[in-house]
């Protein structure tokens, strides 16, 4: 059987949940084993050099520590089985050097590894309790010596330099053997500990991700509602109006007219409903557009109708300008909607009143180019790298006290951006005022 196999079996389960506990017990074991040889060594030079204490030390010594590892199967606690492990060895030790001439044998520099090994095997407390125990028996064999004491010696040889030699290097061979286990069983458990620890790692950069990714999907969703917010808020205005004008209204012509526009509207506000959600389903999934050939003009003089309603109550004049020659475009009707409607909402919030806004349809080359020009404030040249970004408020404020959430403009890049067109401000030079144009590739 292989020795990581008797190991295995020596230690019991209770001693494997306890990963400090465990790395002690295989240590001891290893020890214990490898003194346990050692002392079968040992006690071959014993009788070799007819050293009749060592032998019957060294027998016992070799049982004991042979037995030792047994003994961790029981309830025992490690640290009083790594105690005895050295008391075992130590007190044999002390004998054999009090028996072989006291400071002067080959063996009294073997007390020195008592408080290594315990160091080793045990630990930094036991490990100064017999380095103090080792450190008074050797102070006192040598104040005996001082004062004439006369050590036993029952060590039957002439050759004093042959029994040395077959000693003092297993002192240095059993410190450095110990101390390599130890070593081994540290790499091992250190080894381990950096394993979990690159785990731990890994999993923590997994919540991280995850969080990351939570947080992301939370804002898109908040991103979501506060588009809605935004762009339902226009049409339910529109839809306030015309119940107004409804109220108001004696014509039954015009009546009917202003009921059209009223099931118009709101069938618009459903679409923008669906397309919003269809808007947040496409930055996670492809997402199918209404694509249909438009005549922008047409387009925008049904929005420029809708929206005079609200710059009436500014006293604003939308004037729509059609200098093109070719103005159709593919594209969701509903996103070009959505486009100038924004557009439009906004130069009507920032424009005093009694001021003009300008529509103005044109073709640049093989480009439907719509302008969008009012005379509000214009935007601040330290503020014009915020535009079409997230929630970005500007120092500019609307005129007449109307809400501004920020995501306008984000949402007609947005919106542009999937109708494969461009938006940018112009500055407009030496007045007051802004220019938003929305460019788009011509229908074939």
């Amino acid at each position: 059987m292989r020795i990581g196999g008797v190991i295995d079996f020596l230690v019991t389960e209770d001693r494997k949940h306890n990963s400090v506990e465990l790395r002690q017990t295989k240590l001891l074991i290893r020890a214990s084993l490898l003194t346990s040889l050692f002392s079968c060594t040992y006690l071959l030079i014993s009788l070799a050099f007819d050293f009749s204490i060592g032998v019957k030390l060294m027998a016992f010594n070799v049982f004991g520590f042979l037995l030792l590892p047994f003994l961790l199967r029981s309830k025992i606690s490690i640290n009083i089985m790594g105690n005895l492990y050295v008391f075992v060895g130590g007190v044999a030790v002390m004998i054999l050097a009090y028996a072989s001439n006291g400071i002067y044998s080959a063996i009294y520099p073997w007390i020195i590894s008592i408080p290594i090994l315990a160091l080793l095997v045990v630990g930094r407390k036991s490990a100064i309790f017999w380095g103090a125990f080792s450190f008074a028996v050797m102070l006192g064999m040598g104040i005996a010596a001082i004062l004439g004491f006369e050590f036993p010696n029952q060590l039957n040889t002439s050759n004093e330099a042959l029994w040395i030699t077959f000693v003092l290097p297993g002192l240095l061979l059993i410190i450095f053997l110990i101390s390599y286990i130890f070593q081994s069983t540290q790499t091992a458990a250190l080894t381990k500990l950096a394993n979990q620890n690159n785990t731990l790692i890994e999993q923590r950069n997994t919540i991280a991700a995850q969080k990351e990714e939570l947080t992301s999907l939370i804002d898109d969703k908040n991103y979501v509602i506060r588009i809605l917010a935004h762009d339902v808020r226009s049409p339910l205005k529109n839809i306030q109006g015309l119940i107004k004008l409804l109220n108001l209204e004696t014509d039954e012509y015009r009546k009917s007219e202003i009921k059209e526009l009223l099931l118009q509207t709101s069938i618009n506000a459903e679409n923008l409903v669906n397309r919003v959600l269809e808007l947040d389903r496409s930055e996670h999934e492809n997402s199918s557009s209404n694509i249909s050939k438009i005549i922008i003009k047409e387009l925008l003089q049904e929005l420029v109708q809708n929206m005079q309603e609200l710059a009436n109550q500014k006293e604003i004049i939308i004037n729509l300008k059609d200098e093109s020659r070719n103005r159709h475009i593919e594209a969701d009707p509903t996103y070009i909607h959505l486009i100038f409607e924004n557009l439009l909402s906004n130069a009507i919030k920032f424009s005093e009143e009694g001021k003009n806004i300008e529509v103005i349809i044109s073709n640049s080359h093989d480009q439907l180019q719509i302008a969008v020009v009012d005379e509000g404030p214009g935007i601040d040249p330290n503020e014009e790298d915020k535009l079409f970004k997230k929630f970005s408020k500007l120092s500019a404020r609307p005129t007449a006290g109307e809400s501004s959430t920020g995501l306008g403009l984000s949402l007609v890049k947005r919106y542009v951006e999937l109708s494969d067109g461009k938006v940018w401000y112009e500055r407009i030079q030496g007045g007051q005022g802004a220019i938003f144009k929305v460019q788009f590739p011509l229908s074939e």
